[in-house]
């Protein structure tokens, strides 16, 4: 069964070849992993931030992790990221659990299904350099 990691500060860009989606509780979270043992690898790590901690690792200005940081974010803020940080952000402010599920562009929609299914909402599939809309809700 994948594994979840809680709150790991990692600042990411572009996570390649992930699916993200908000969901509403732990609950869901816990059973959205467990539903997911069928179509993920055993060593797969489920990142999921929430809270205060969360919303500093989304870190939606880049200004809790440098220079650099700041200076993505604010290319960042001339495209479509843009708009996935606030509602992320957004849901994050309201108690919602982001997701980041490591899944190959074949099994995209078959995750999202599943995700979706746990309530999951604002779906988003990163590919190589990509960013898709699967489901919006």
């Amino acid at each position: 069964m994948p594994t979840i990691d809680d709150n790991i500060d990692r600042f990411e860009v572009h996570p390649t070849y992930a699916l993200t989606a908000l969901l509403p509780d732990r609950e869901r979270v816990d059973g959205l992993t467990a539903a997911l043992a069928v179509d993920l690898d055993d060593d797969e790590v489920v990142e999921v931030i929430h809270g205060d901690e969360g919303l500093r690792i989304l870190d939606q200005r880049g200004v809790r992790h440098g220079f650099s940081a700041r200076l993505t974010r604010l290319m960042q803020d001339w495209t479509y990221y843009r708009e996935i940080l606030e509602v992320y952000t957004e849901g994050l402010t309201d108690g919602e659990f982001l997701a980041v599920i490591p899944c190959a562009p074949d099994q995209r929609l078959e995750v999202a299904l599943t995700v979706e299914s746990f309530g999951g909402r604002l779906i988003y599939y990163y590919g190589y350099g990509t960013v898709e809309s699967i489901i919006g809700r």
